[in-house]
């Protein structure tokens, strides 16, 4: 009951996260989880989770979604899908927080110095491609996307509702993956149901907040998120918890 009890509170500040910044909600749940359950369940609950608190969010807000910007990534990121699964299946737990941590600093950079991604670029393409690795052997997709949006200069709302587009869209197949892999376990399964209550409480609240922040405001909570992600992360890869 306890593991349930601390599940519902991490997907609830997860939920918050991503309702305010647009991501996060990856970044900050499965570190988190991962400390309750294996990284492996955690991984496959919080992708659970997300495709719903997603695709309710880019529902809501389709009428801002940047349709051009979608496709030009979401092809990609399916692309990148396979080599996750793979990468979740053989990797030890160390490795793949490892990666979590570089990447997540790597986008930091990208988005603090506002770099241009080339709409039609290797770049763009490279962002999408390891988007989609991400997706299934971390779940913590949103970095890659995070720096390539910022860079295509979106305004909050577009960029809010676009992300939602692009991580409900991949769910499905990652949850499909998942589960001709192995990895769809019970425990992962539990922790989805238990999640889906506290990501819409989440959610909830930061929808409500996200209406007092301007665009400057929004900024910088995009970047203070990822160095928080990114240092987050490194903790775990310095102490070695997973």
């Amino acid at each position: 009951m306890t593991l349930y009890l601390l599940a519902f509170l991490v997907i609830t500040v997860a939920a918050f996260a991503q309702a305010i910044s647009g991501f996060g909600f990856s970044l900050v749940a499965v570190p988190l989880l991962a400390m309750i359950v294996d990284p492996q369940p955690a991984v496959v609950a919080a992708t659970m989770v997300s495709f719903t608190l997603n695709a309710v969010n880019a529902y809501g807000h389709r009428r801002h979604i940047d349709a051009g910007a979608a496709r030009r990534l979401l092809l990609w990121v399916l692309a990148g899908l396979p080599l996750g699964v793979l990468a979740l299946r053989m990797l030890p737990s160390g490795a793949l927080v490892a990666t979590i941590a570089l990447v997540t600093l790597g986008c930091t950079v990208v988005v603090w110095r506002g770099w241009h991604i080339a709409p039609g670029g290797w770049t763009l393409r490279g962002a999408g491609l390891l988007s989609g690795v991400l997706t299934t052997a971390t779940a913590t997709n949103g970095p890659p996307l995070v720096a390539a949006l910022q860079a295509m200069r979106l305004e909050p709302r577009a960029f809010r509702a676009t992300l939602a587009l692009l991580f409900a869209s991949v769910s499905p197949v990652a949850v499909v993956g998942f589960l001709l892999a192995g990895l769809l376990s019970s425990r992962a399964v539990l922790v989805a149901a238990v999640g889906l209550p506290a990501a819409a409480l989440g959610g909830w609240v930061g929808e409500r907040m996200f209406a007092r922040f301007d665009a400057g405001t929004f900024r910088r909570m995009v970047l203070g998120a990822l160095v928080v992600s990114s240092a987050a992360a490194l903790v775990k890869v310095g102490s070695g918890a997973l």
